[in-house]
């Protein structure tokens, strides 16, 4: 999953793919705000065809915590 957030975190904001790692923090190391983030997190529940929750985004500190949601979502 890391690799379809990576993908789309580089369509939303030109960057340096190497700055994505599952410890990076969009807020903080990428400099996103939330309305950046939601729009990320947007596009993923529109390609993979989930929805995560507005309070569970809230704990998604890292890219790998949101690796990691996703994983679980699509096992249930």
């Amino acid at each position: 999953m890391l690799s379809i957030i990576t993908r789309l975190v580089l369509e939303y904001v030109d960057i340096d793919e190497s700055l994505i790692t599952r410890e990076t923090n969009p807020m903080k190391d990428l400099q996103l705000n939330s309305y950046d983030f939601i729009s990320i997190i947007g596009k993923i529940e529109a390609e993979l065809g989930l929805e995560i929750e507005e309070r569970e985004i809230r704990r998604l500190e890292t890219l790998g915590d949101l690796d990691d949601y996703i994983k679980t979502k699509m096992i249930n």
